[in-house]
């Protein structure tokens, strides 16, 4: 059983990038660390043949081999659905219909499910982005200050049969940032029951104004680390930061 998990982890661990791509236009920066041997928390960046960028950024609920199964098969449908379709309401129809399908949308017993966000990225700056039941997104200004949060709140996917998703627009100017997190990062508890919270992200952001999309990614998983101390995570913790160059 625990060759199979280590299996299952190694399998897993290929579906998260070591490092995200080279995108013309953007810095990316991104981290992920898990809770058990296997893990629900995933990114995903894949530059389209018209210059755009799809993301997808999201936290399969539970913990262990069931929440790693919804991550994979939630990064399995993206990646074919992006193919076709890659727009924030395509994908979270289909990720909703294939995890339905699977048996996640059920009236009574256990559900499994899956929080997450869906970006479209123009090489001018806009963007599309749809958040399923994950924190929002955090538009971040050069100063390093939070200008934005995008995401009005809405059912996980995997709920729902007929759940429908509100597409949120807008822009990032030269030196702003788009901060994405898992719920993970702001409930991590150290030794004493203390959140990292929500202030410390903010501040952390505020500190590194002006720094590339890894240094911020660094600091925000560091200073977390710090704060556990030698506390594990509770949950899994996944950041992300998509920062647009300034030449």
């Amino acid at each position: 059983f625990r060759d199979e998990l280590v299996l299952a982890r190694q399998l897993q661990a290929e579906l998260v990038p070591v490092s995200p791509p080279d995108v013309p236009g953007w810095e990316l920066g991104a981290f992920n660390r898990v809770a058990n041997t296997v893990g629900g928390d995933i990114y995903e960046f894949q530059p389209l043949p018209d210059g755009r960028l799809a993301v997808l950024f999201g936290d399969a609920s539970g913990h262990g081999m069931a929440a790693g199964l919804v991550m994979a098969v939630a990064h399995t449908a993206w990646r074919l659905q992006v193919e076709r379709d890659a727009s924030p309401t395509a994908v979270l129809t289909t990720l909703n219909r294939i995890l339905c399908r699977a048996g996640s949308c059920r009236v009574a017993g256990p559900r499994q499910f899956f929080a997450g966000v869906a970006i479209l990225l123009g090489p001018d700056g806009s963007f599309e982005v749809a958040v399923a039941g994950h924190p929002p997104m955090l538009r971040v200004d050069a100063r390093g200050a939070v200008v934005e949060k995008v995401g009005r709140g809405a059912y996980p996917v995997g709920i729902k049969e007929a759940q429908a998703w509100a597409v949120e627009t807008g822009a990032v100017a030269p030196g702003e940032s788009l901060v994405l997190h898992s719920d993970g990062l702001p409930e991590a508890r150290n030794a004493r029951g203390q959140e990292f919270g929500d202030e410390r992200i903010l501040s952390v952001l505020a500190r590194t104004a002006g720094r590339g999309a890894a240094e911020v990614v660094a600091a925000l998983s560091g200073e977390v680390l710090s704060f556990l101390d030698r506390t594990p995570i509770g949950d899994d913790v996944s950041i992300a930061v998509l920062k647009r160059r300034t030449d």
